[in-house]
């Protein structure tokens, strides 16, 4: 089968590896166009269109999708089936295009939590299980029909970043079973149930505020979810801290209380139940162990951390 994939992120790299490890022919990738990156603001290409390019495969970078041009040369792929994952909203002039349509690889159980963030919002949530999910894609956002599903048990202290490339493994190997059993013909979406959407919107930088008057559990879920992007962070002596690799903890004291400090960790108190780190970072510095950074850092008998500049 002729497949075309239409996605930019890592999530999307391992369902490329997989499809190209197949029997299947990658006739091109569609992927954003390049973009300033990182503090230097360095022009880089997407993850994906990075992979593309090692791999020898035809590239598109559109700016509009409803673009004639980009229209006429995504048709002179003559894809069969189309493959997005963690990639833009799409007109029908593009999902439509292929044959046996598009498929979307969507890391939740859906209908639960539809939207471009349901890896963090997972985590945030406290649940124990997400998935990936293998739809076609309609003019509703992540609302067509579940081709198949896999559920994944999440580790306690799992965070974003790792969830999803968890996710992204599952997924590859699920999209491959979709085209097959699609090829087969025994395979038919199944409507969502629209009574059981949940959503899950883009994280913003605030997101990442760690609230200390919440309880153990829910400042480390918080910190899972926001791990790597776009960060948990709070403040001490009124300079903005972020703070990374969280564990449920004992002990407990007034919300956002230094319990102790040693080489490796640093116990800080919620509501309920404490939480430890094992790495801080001060805005615009690199990351450092807690040993690293209380060796530099003077804490007064004030110190403490809290969600807000005082």
């Amino acid at each position: 089968m002729r497949v075309a994939l239409l996605a930019t992120a890592d999530f999307a790299i391992p369902a490329l590896k997989a499809l190209i490890s197949s029997s299947h022919q990658v006739v091109g990738v569609i992927t954003g166009p390049d973009q300033p990156s990182g503090r230097g603001q360095k022009v880089q290409a997407t993850p994906v269109k990075s992979a593309a390019k090692s791999l020898h495969l035809p590239i598109l970078t559109p700016e509009r999708f409803k673009d004639p041009t980009f229209l006429a040369e995504y048709a002179s792929w003559r894809p069969d089936l189309a493959v997005v994952a963690a990639f833009r909203i799409l007109p029908p002039q593009v999902f439509d295009l292929p044959p046996l349509g598009t498929l979307n690889i969507h890391p939740s159980l859906l209908p639960e939590l539809r939207g471009p963030a349901p890896i963090p919002w997972a985590l945030i949530q406290g649940k124990t299980e997400t998935g990936v999910s293998i739809i076609r894609i309609t003019n509703r956002v992540d609302a067509g029909g579940v081709l198949l599903q896999r559920r994944v048990t999440i580790d306690p202290d799992e965070t974003a970043g790792q969830l999803a490339s968890h996710l992204a493994e599952i997924g590859a190997e699920l999209l491959l079973e979709t085209i097959e059993r699609l090829n087969w013909g025994t395979l038919l979406p199944i409507p969502q149930n629209e009574n059981a959407v949940t959503k899950a919107p883009k994280l913003a930088k605030d997101d990442g505020r760690i609230d200390w008057s919440q309880d153990a559990l829910t400042v480390h879920n918080r910190v899972r979810g926001v791990t790597p992007n776009p960060g948990a962070f709070t403040f001490l002596d009124n300079s903005l801290i972020k703070l990374s690799h969280s564990r449920l903890s004992d002990g407990g004291g007034n919300p956002g209380e230094i319990l102790s400090i040693t080489d490796s960790r640093l116990v800080v108190a919620c509501s309920k139940g404490a939480v430890e780190f094992s790495e801080i970072q001060r805005s615009g510095k690199r990351r450092l162990t807690i040993e690293e950074f209380f060796r530099g850092y003077h804490l007064t008998g004030q110190s403490r951390f809290t969600s807000h500049l005082l």
